[in-house]
């Protein structure tokens, strides 16, 4: 074969193979995807025949906000997988079956060898880049290793070193997946606060990143192509989930109720905070905690035609803050006294609105009522004034309205107040109903 026509064969079997790579890639995501999807559907038959209903615990999973779909699965296949130096990784460990222990060990040796090589060049050149290829090659490594070997302490090894190689490769989506598949599969790990510690930081920098103005990007590993501020508030809640007493839950908790209220969802930045308040009373959090989760029960009220519930643990919270830090309310004495203050006049809307209401009807009665409520309730909102004046005015009024059309009663009788009727010519005066 002439050496024009042998290049030629080899370049078209160099193009074929990385095309063939990628479409082989594509369907195993379709058919991982595609098997997680039936597989719950017929997990819901399967209740739906046997009787078993669902727990408060697989309720709260399945309908969370943050997480609709409970923890998610570590062997989900991420776009960052399918690089053109990690394709063949994520072929073999989407595709490989359990190999055994000698493989296994190869790969985390392998992987072992490149990690130290890159950390050493870390050391020697903190500000370098060169140590980012090496580290994802190491990844790829304890990758193929924790799949070849599940379920052992290699794996759980591999694991923790596949997701420490990518977070100093700066692929915190891939780090954060694999320190994900740790805690799920080894909830009591050694590397349990290493673990936890990478994915706060992680969120928390993701977080600051959307707060700065970041916006969609398909190109950057160190964050998802999406939902930036999502990903990150659904790591803070996994942890606090994951690990409730751990070092970093109320770390967690703080951090995931101050990005609800950046993302101005202030209902549940107040739940949030009355849950660090209620779980962690030891924290260091606790007097920021409660005056934000007081600040964030004022922003949620919707107002006067609204529940009213938000004021209500808005007073009670307030007395509580100056009760229990008496000093630190002291420093903040004037912000406490405008909430204060708001909560009074908030609340005492609330009921002269009423009053407005049974006024315009002419049910006066009923709005001197309301009226004399909020005057003796909320005696010093900016309310006082007119409220005396109100409280005359209809006091002088009829306290009920006229019934419409009262001229129908006079032409017929009141059907309770029935007359006899005497038959005429009987002598006995029989009466007649």
């Amino acid at each position: 074969m002439p050496l024009s026509n042998r290049i030629s064969s080899t370049n078209c079997r160099c193009l074929y193979r990385p095309i063939a790579l990628l479409l082989l890639s594509i369907l195993s995501l379709t058919l991982l995807s595609g098997c997680a999807t039936v597989q719950k559907s017929f997990d819901k038959i399967g209740d739906k025949f046997s009787g078993k209903k669902r727990t408060a615990s697989t309720l709260v999973s399945e309908e969370d906000s943050l997480d609709p779909m409970g923890a998610r699965s570590h062997r989900r296949i991420l776009w960052d997988d399918l690089a053109p130096s990690q394709l063949s990784t994520t072929i073999k460990t989407a595709l490989t079956s359990k190999e055994g222990v000698a493989s296994a060990k190869q790969s985390f040796d392998m992987g072992k060898q490149l990690f130290d090589r890159a950390s050493q060049m870390i050391k020697a050149n903190p500000d370098g880049t060169r140590h980012a290829p090496i580290f994802i090659e190491a990844a790829s490594h304890f990758r193929a290793a924790s799949s070849s070997h599940p379920d052992s302490s290699l794996a759980e090894d591999a694991m923790f070193l596949e997701g420490e190689s990518f977070f100093f490769a700066d692929r915190y989506v891939q780090a954060n997946r694999a320190f994900e598949g740790l805690v799920a599969d080894y909830s009591g790990s050694r590397y349990l606060d290493q673990a936890e510690q990478r994915r706060y930081s992680i969120a928390v920098y993701w977080l600051n990143l959307k707060k700065s103005g970041a916006s969609i990007s398909l190109n950057d590993a160190k964050r998802p192509k999406f939902s930036l501020a999502g990903e990150g508030r659904r790591i803070l809640h996994r942890i606090r989930i994951d690990d409730p007493t751990g070092k970093l839950a109320d770390d967690a908790t703080f951090a995931l109720a101050t990005a609800y209220m950046d993302a101005k969802r202030f209902e549940e930045a107040a739940d949030t905070f009355s849950y660090l308040r209620k779980d962690y009373p030891g924290s260091e959090y606790q007097f920021r905690a409660q005056m934000l989760e007081l600040e964030s029960l004022l922003k949620s009220y919707k107002g006067p035609d609204y529940d009213g519930t938000p004021l209500a643990k808005a007073e009670k919270l307030r007395k509580q803050i100056a009760a229990q830090f008496p000093d630190k309310a002291a420093q903040n004495q004037q912000i406490l006294a405008q909430q204060g203050s708001l909560i009074v006049n908030q609340l005492a809307q609330r009921d002269v609105e009423v009053g407005q209401f049974y006024e315009r009807r002419g049910e006066n009665r009923a709005a001197k009522i309301y009226y004399e409520k909020a005057q003796a309730d909320y005696g010093g909102s900016v309310f006082t004034d007119e409220l005396g004046q109100r409280i005359e005015t209809v006091a002088n009024l009829p306290p009920v309205p006229k019934p419409p059309a009262d001229w129908i009663q006079k032409v017929f009788p009141d059907a309770k107040s029935e007359k006899s009727i005497i038959r005429p010519g009987s002598g006995a005066g029989t009466i007649i109903r």
